[in-house]
Formats: structure tokens, C-alpha cells, sequence
């Protein structure tokens, strides 16, 4: 059973609150409150699964950890307010070691408006940071977040960030890469940059559809359009910017560019679905479009599968 299919399962079996307006499913969940409503999401990462002692510094995975969880409150229009984290803590790491790592975690929060307002330690074999954010819409009703279920036929798609570098710097990791040519790729795998400041500004440019590309442009595409019931059509030319930045390092590591395109994930880049007439926020670029011909993800002429990142296969 696949990630999808097990939190679709659990979403059975669990209760929805009184006050909930946006629940499972999405980046973040949304919950009413007496003076309107706030975000709130939560993520773990292990050591071993999401990142390695041995290829990346405290620091780095501090902020990761920091990173990839702001990104969430992004990928449905909001800011970040406030920040729990977690710390399982293997009997081998020192302070000085988890004080940098708290420090790599408090640069990239420091980034945004949001504090960091308490959390739990424990002891464990492996290092296990769980971080859980909360954060405000920005649109003035409720819900005030954008989700997945909105696209709408004649949308334009667009993605703000990057896509395959993450990937592409895990396939060089891997492989024991770590020439300077090859920087941006390793440092964004080890600390991705999502556009947080882009979140708050596509929500008020009106964008129907948002969503973080964190499992692979193709599974993360295939979920939007199951959430709105929509075909989304992307364009192999639109994909070009992206695309090329990869042709060098893809050769390098030994895969096709726009398989690094499709199927890298935690780049954490923003994907959202635009009104036509929309002038898009800077820093977005164009990529497809949404019809309502029927639910699936095509390039040009051929669908596509998603192929990106799955927990559980």
C-alpha cells in the first residue's frame, strides 16, 4: 500500500473538528478560530530517510528541517507565525553538535516573521526531528487558505523554485560527487529554498490552486488534478527553463533532464493554478494548463504516471 492509498485509508478512521475548514489532504489543515482561523501542519524527518550525518553538517539539517516545513504554510498562501519542534536524540551526538543544529533551524525561521515557541527532547538509536508550523491566510475569508481542489478549466499552471536540483544533488551525494561545479545541486538537496515570500503573493494574485512540489512534479501534479477533477496538460517548451539548468548534471548522474524535472521532489518549489488573465507574481514561470477533457496529468500528447517520491514503496 502506497502513501496515498494508507493516508486515505487513516483518513476513515479519524475524527473532523467542529472548527475544521480545511483537514487532511492538503499541505496544511486550516481550523476556525474566534477571531478568524490559522494554518497548521507537521512533518518528521529521520535520520537516514531524509538526510545523512555523514553528507550534511548540524547546520544543514537544521535548517532543512526548518525549510521543508515553512514550506507547507506556503503552499496554501499563508505566513508562518509560530514553530514546534521535536528532538529524538541518539546518545553519540554532543551539544555542541545539537546547538548547531538548533542554529542552522533558527537562521532559516529567522527568515520569516514566525518564532519559534517551544517543542519536547527525547532519547532514541537514530536523530528524529518532528516540526509542526502554524500560520495565517492572508485572503481575508474563510477558508482563507488555497488547496488543491480549486484548479479550474482554462487555468494556467505555474512553478515558482526549482525542480530536479534536490534530486540531482542526492544522485551526486550518492555518488560520492563533490566537486564545486556541482554545488548548487548538493546545497539545495541539503537545504532546499522554497519561495516562501511567494506564497502570501500568489494567494492575492488570486490563484485558484496552490501546492508544494515536495514528491516529484508528476505525483504532485497527479494529486492536484484527482483534488479538483481536472486534466493538466504541461508543455515539454514551457519546461525548457527548467529543463536546461539540468542538461550538465543530468549526463553527470546519468539521467535524462526532464526525468530530473518530473520526478525530483523536496525541491519544495510552489505550484499553482492562475486564472488566464492573471499577471502571474514574479518569479513564477508558465508550465501548462488545466482542462476539464478528463483527470490526469499529460506532456504535450502523452500521459503522464506519477514517478516521484512514495514513504511507503
Amino acid at each position: 500500500m502506497g502513501e496515498d492509498q494508507l493516508i486515505a485509508r487513516m483518513r476513515e478512521l479519524l475524527p473532523v473538528g467542529e472548527r475544521t475548514l480545511v483537514w487532511s489532504g492538503d499541505d496544511c489543515a486550516e481550523v476556525a478560530s474566534p477571531t478568524g482561523s490559522f494554518l497548521i501542519s507537521t512533518d518528521v524527518l529521520v535520520e537516514n530517510v531524509h538526510f545523512r550525518l555523514d553528507w550534511s553538517s548540524p547546520f544543514e539539517i537544521g535548517a532543512r528541517a526548518a525549510a521543508q516545513n515553512l514550506a507547507d504554510i506556503m503552499a496554501q498562501g499563508g505566513r508562518a507565525t509560530a514553530v514546534v519542534v521535536s528532538l529524538v536524540i541518539p546518545p553519540h551526538l554532543d551539544p555542541e553538535w545539537l546547538c548547531d543544529l538548533v542554529e542552522g533551524f533558527s537562521s532559516c525561521v529567522k527568515a520569516t516573521s514566525a518564532g519559534v515557541v517551544g517543542g519536547d527532547i527525547s532519547k532514541g538509536n537514530q536523530l528524529v526531528m518532528s516540526v509542526t508550523v502554524c500560520g495565517e491566510a492572508v485572503t481575508g475569508k474563510l477558508p482563507g487558505s488555497v488547496v488543491r481542489s480549486g484548479a479550474q478549466p482554462g487555468d494556467v499552471i505555474a512553478v515558482a523554485g526549482t525542480l530536479g536540483h534536490s534530486y540531482a544533488g542526492f544522485l551526486l551525494c550518492s555518488a560520492k560527487e563533490t566537486a564545486s561545479r556541482w554545488e548548487r545541486f548538493i546545497s539545495i538537496y541539503k537545504v532546499p529554498q522554497p519561495p516562501l515570500e511567494l506564497g502570501p503573493l500568489a494567494a492575492g494574485a488570486g490563484a485558484n490552486a496552490l501546492m508544494d512540489i515536495s514528491d516529484g512534479l508528476s505525483t504532485d501534479l497527479r494529486r492536484l488534478a484527482k483534488a479538483s477533477q481536472v486534466r493538466l496538460t504541461l508543455s515539454e517548451d514551457a519546461l525548457n527553463p527548467f529543463i536546461s539548468q539540468l542538461r550538465e548534471v543530468a549526463a553527470k548522474v546519468g539521467k535524462p533532464p526532464l526525468e530530473l524535472v518530473l520526478t525530483g521532489g523536496e525541491d519544495h518549489a510552489l505550484l499553482g493554478c492562475f486564472p488566464k488573465q492573471t499577471e502571474l507574481p514574479t518569479g513564477f514561470i508558465p508550465i501548462g494548463t488545466v482542462s476539464a477533457d478528463s483527470v490526469g496529468v499529460w506532456l504535450d500528447d502523452k500521459e503522464i504516471l506519477p514517478t516521484g517520491w512514495d514513504h511507503l514503496l
